[in-house]
């Protein structure tokens, strides 16, 4: 029984880090004699009472363990890590060829999917006298070896001749352990990542003798030509050392209670942070989402914001992006130094996002649905603005965030195109209009490339979650149908040269805007005339056709990023890669469809409705 016992489980962290939260589960920061500062506030620290915190970079996680052994009186003690867990639950979950279970990020959730509490450690702990990390068939991981020995000398960076120093200590110094080493060393399963949960006699004998072995090993082998990781030897030799330990224990009781319980490997367990305004005063947050395969042109972007930017105003820039590269961020980084009005800001959406099942299409992607998610990732703004990679700016955005949205969930351009459409250039859109969408006025449907939010109507309207929640149904345009269904008679009507869609391939306005009212035909050519934002959206980019409309803004401004060159060598070698055949085909489709016949206008119309 373990009722009214102590239970001590330590999280062993070496960064900031997010841990589940729980009255037995406790983080502990590891080497923290080399830290300025705590990594939380209250958080326990291994460089206090009789502490090992300095051995930390060959302990690693031990250093804990040291301090828990030599600090802590309890009636159990666990060991975890801020990314590893067991799955405390009845069920078994799919693993990875390593033999875990993969979670992105740690989320609410998580801690409740697989049963990380207190509540379930208690059971198990009157079930069982030791909880351990599931043992692992060698012969099934990834890597030519069969025996942990093999595997030991296989792995990159450690020496093989550790392992069997920390074999020839066992059989001088510690004999009573030399079968459960040899048993261990020439089978082949192994457990991992020196997790456990044991009662207290128990993990007191494990721990004199296990540090016992491995101030033998310090002192017998010289580490000082060691790599970084190789210096870590003493850590990687422990996890070996207690799948020695528990087959020992085995020897000696074979009724001993033992339960492997699978392991959970949280790939990311980064603090969900919000960002406060960049600047103090007069601070004009811009809002971004691009991957790290769309950074290239995204500078074309990001340079004309900044050659267009004021001194007399600040402009706070945020990127959203989930695996954009540091390599990425310093060259962007680069491109603002030494303008002191504007700050550049990097944000991982990931954490917000799980479990949600986001729709994307051939030329829309996840990332135009983190817009939803600006209302909380700056909290303390409550007017954004909202502008897509694909486009150029070419007036002072600090323009257009001067206008007053009170009373409105945001300000944003009527779609030409998108009326177009519904004015008779595609049936199809106007049979989804009203069997789907249902919009009371289709006539004020918005583009969704440029908006500015007024972000505390849109937190009083709704959460995210519900917004990612509307997200889940598959409309055809995305984010930008979700929007224009749910801020339906709420939003300002921006002049469209503040995003003016270019006319693709010279065939948008002919083939689709002509069918829109005159009204909007007229104000679609005069912001054409003087455009304060282009915005190349559609299929057809300026990057992969140079000579289509208004391209040569993009090219203007890509010219000046450090980027011009990759992008000039993936035009080169997509070009090359279509030419033979883009010739031939426009040869078929020339003779099946003639130009200049009605036949020829059907198909273009058809190709616009395709490539939109």
């Amino acid at each position: 029984m373990t009722l009214n016992k102590t239970i001590k489980i330590f999280i062993s962290c070496h960064k900031p880090s997010r841990v589940i939260e729980d009255e037995v589960f406790t983080p502990i920061e590891t080497g923290a004699v080399y830290h300025e500062k705590s990594l939380s506030q209250g958080i326990l620290r291994d460089n206090t009472g009789d502490n090992i915190s300095s051995k930390n970079p060959m302990y690693c996680e031990l250093t804990a363990q040291y301090w828990a052994w030599k600090n802590v009186d309890a009636d159990y003690y666990g060991f975890c890590h801020y990314r590893r867990y067991f799955n405390l639950t009845q069920n078994v979950f799919p693993e990875d060829s390593y033999g875990d279970i993969l979670e992105p990020y740690l989320l609410d959730g998580t801690a409740g999917k697989y049963g990380i509490s207190w509540k379930n450690v208690q059971p198990l702990l009157s079930e069982y006298d030791l909880l351990v990390s599931k043992r692992q068939d060698l012969r099934k991981l990834p890597g030519n070896y069969k025996t942990p020995q093999e595997q030991y000398a296989w792995a990159k960076y450690l020496h093989a001749e550790d392992y069997q120093l920390m074999l020839d200590i066992i059989d001088q110094h510690f004999p009573e352990y030399t079968n459960a080493a040899r048993t261990y060393s020439e089978g082949h399963y192994s457990s991992f990542c020196n997790m456990f949960i044991m009662k207290k006699d128990m993990f007191v004998r494990y721990c004199s003798w296990l540090f016992a072995v491995l101030d033998i090993f310090c002192r017998e082998r010289d580490m000082s030509g060691y790599s970084r990781e190789a210096l870590r030897t003493p850590g990687h030799l422990a996890e070996r050392l207690l799948n020695i330990f528990i087959i020992h224990l085995q020897e000696e009781n074979r009724n001993i209670r033992i339960k492997e319980l699978q392991t959970v490997y949280l790939q990311n367990t980064d603090w969900v942070e919000t960002l406060c305004p960049a600047f103090d005063h007069n601070n004009i947050p811009v809002v971004f989402a691009a991957d790290d395969n769309y950074i290239p042109y995204f500078s074309a972007c990001l340079q004309s914001v900044i050659d267009h930017s004021s001194p007399q105003n600040n402009y706070d820039l945020v990127l959203i992006s989930k695996n954009i590269s540091r390599v990425n961020q310093d060259i962007l980084r680069g491109m603002t130094a030494g303008y002191d009005h504007i700050s550049l800001r990097f944000y991982n959406p990931m954490p917000l996002l799980g479990g949600y099942r986001l729709h994307a299409n051939a030329h829309i992607t996840e990332e135009t649905y983190y817009r939803f998610l600006i209302q909380e990732i700056l909290p303390h703004s409550d007017k954004v603005l909202y502008l897509d990679c694909d486009l150029i700016v070419n007036s002072d955005i600090a323009k257009l965030f001067t206008t007053d949205v009170s009373g409105y969930m945001l300000a944003a351009t009527l779609d030409p195109d998108f009326l177009g459409q519904i004015g008779g250039a595609d049936l199809n859109t106007q049979e989804y209009v009203q069997t789907k969408l249902q919009l009371k006025n289709p006539a004020n449907y918005f583009q969704a490339g440029v908006i500015l939010f007024n972000e505390e109507e849109m937190r009083k309207s709704h959460s995210i979650q519900e917004w990612l929640g509307y997200a889940e149904t598959p409309y055809r345009y995305n984010d930008q149908d979700v929007l224009n269904l749910y801020c339906e008679g709420r939003v300002k009507f921006l002049d469209m040269s503040w995003n003016l869609i270019t006319d693709m391939e010279f065939k948008r306005f002919s083939n689709v805007i002509s069918y829109a009212s005159a009204t909007v035909q007229n104000q679609y050519e005069r912001a054409h005339q003087n455009p304060a934002i282009i915005h190349y959206a559609g299929c057809i980019k300026p990057w992969n056709r140079p000579e289509d409309d208004l391209a040569r803004y993009f090219w203007k401004e890509l010219r000046k990023t450090p980027y011009y060159e990759t992008v000039l060598a993936n035009l080169c070698r997509n070009g090359a890669k279509h030419k033979s055949s883009s010739g031939k085909i426009t040869e078929v489709v020339n003779q099946i469809f003639p130009v200049s016949t009605k036949r020829r206008a059907w198909l273009d119309r058809v190709y616009m409705k395709l490539h939109r």
